[in-house]
């Protein structure tokens, strides 16, 4: 007996013994993989393509939810002071979540210095070419808080990048060659697209999607449809269509949908989302 008593003592201290060696790490003994979280939908997009199963990545605005409008639990307040990363977009983008920036000593990366200094618009995503440079960075902080797996963030942003310049790609070839290159839209989110495929965005309302047009602007936006041949306004998935339909209704034209991306679409991703956007610019641009 007093053996079995030896034995089960001994499997009790090594049993101790392993969970003290756990704590802290993985099933593995493996270190934590790095909390990465993000503001709203096309940085999760990126992150998580970036970090694969290497980092654990959350999205702080829930799908259908638009991003200006982000009210933050206690819980995400915590989350956010807790992760190794914070990817967000400045300049009042989302103001809930840029004021705990400060708190955050160096671990928060503001994508939007990627889009150059030009900008109160903050739709750099819907630029293909500035996703590349977004999907770059991130696989370099990523790799600077995780270095054992840099490895495994270059090779993800590799394939990420290759379908980014695919995308880039169909956009060039698909707008090259329009009867029209300008589109209405109903508030401002498309002039990082318009700017990189040589268009123009006409917008009913500002950068704000909550600011009403004026009634001189909605005439002048009439006014420009009419004189410029335009057959489409455009109206986006978050918000009423009310101020496209107004301006289709007064102008003869239709509506339809452009995404700006602000929230996960209802099927495929980031990447089948803008092929669904230059569909849409293709039929109401008449390009060939």
């Amino acid at each position: 007996m007093r053996i079995v008593s030896r034995f089960l003592a001994l499997l009790f201290v090594l049993a101790l013994a392993l969970v003290a060696c756990g704590d802290g790490g993985g099933d593995d003994g493996a270190p934590p993989k790095p909390e990465v979280v993000t503001a709203f939908y096309p940085l999760e997009f990126v992150a998580t393509r970036v970090a694969g199963s290497r980092a654990e990545v959350a999205n702080l605005t829930p799908a259908g939810v638009e991003p200006h409008d982000l009210e933050l639990t206690s819980g995400q307040v915590r989350q956010i002071r807790d992760a190794d990363l914070l990817i967000y977009i400045g300049k009042g983008f989302q103001p809930a979540v840029e004021a705990l920036v400060p708190e955050l000593e160096g671990k928060a990366f503001d994508v939007l210095q990627l889009g150059g200094p030009a900008q109160d618009d903050p739709h750099l995503w819907l630029d293909p070419v500035l996703m590349v440079a977004i999907t770059n960075s991130v696989a370099t902080t990523l790799s600077d808080i995780d270095e054992r797996n840099k490895s495994a963030y270059e090779r993800n942003a590799e394939d990420l990048v290759a379908e980014l310049n695919v995308v880039d790609d169909s956009f060039q070839n698909g707008l090259s060659r329009c009867d029209r290159r300008d589109f209405v839209t109903s508030h401002d989110a498309f002039g990082y697209l318009a700017a990189r495929f040589n268009l123009e965005q006409i917008s009913i309302s500002g950068i704000d999607p909550e600011q009403e047009p004026s009634a001189r602007r909605l005439e002048e936006v009439g006014d420009l449809v009419k004189s410029r041949g335009i057959t489409t306004i455009f109206f986006e998935s978050l918000l009423p269509p009310d101020l496209a339909e107004t301006v289709a209704r007064e102008t003869g034209a239709v509506t339809a949908q452009l995404d700006p991306i602000e929230s996960p679409p209802e099927g495929g991703d980031y990447i089948s989302a803008m092929r669904s956007n230059l569909e849409e610019l293709r039929e109401a641009l008449n390009c060939q």
